[in-house]
């Protein structure tokens, strides 16, 4: 669970995904600012741990490169931070999804339906090869596609900026 300064501003939901770096909760703005769900990705604390300072660079850099990609194809980045105890947070588009092949599958989508859906994928990893962002673990995990059939890339954890 965050600290109580993190508290302050978002609710948890529930835990969408866990990862070895990162955990992600469904959550909503408790503060009054404004009403949105959020993606909430936590950082692990890992006191003491040598691994600790990669992981925090890791996800500073994610929050960089985040915050310089603005597309409709990429989850959007709404608001990030540090609590006062060290804890590294992103605040991310809620994207309510199937991974791109489970999606595809479900749908019965002919051949045809799959590229123009793949283009968004193509769409998603051009602006941010533009941006001079590369995002390194393209999989079907992080390509979810929405009840609307918009595909979004998520999981920027281990991009890299050129």
């Amino acid at each position: 669970m965050p600290p109580a300064i993190l508290a302050q501003r978002y609710r948890l939901e529930r835990r969408l995904a866990q990862g070895g770096m990162a955990e992600v909760w469904l959550a909503e703005r408790a503060d009054g600012a404004f009403v949105r769900q959020v993606a909430l990705k936590l950082l692990h604390p890992q006191p003491g741990s040598a691994r600790a300072d990669g992981f925090a660079r890791r996800f500073a850099r994610e929050h960089r490169i985040l915050a310089t990609l603005r597309h409709p194809n990429v989850a959007a980045l709404h608001d990030a931070g540090v609590t006062p105890d060290g804890l590294h947070w992103l605040a991310l588009e809620v994207v309510h999804g199937q991974p791109i092949d489970t999606w595809c599958d479900s749908q019965k989508l002919p051949v045809r339906g799959r590229v123009q859906l793949f283009l968004q994928a193509l769409q998603a990893v051009a602006h941010a090869h533009a941006k001079l962002v590369i995002h390194r673990d393209l999989k079907p995990s992080n390509m979810l596609v929405t009840a609307q059939g918009e595909l979004r890339l998520l999981d920027f954890g281990i991009a890299a900026m050129l």
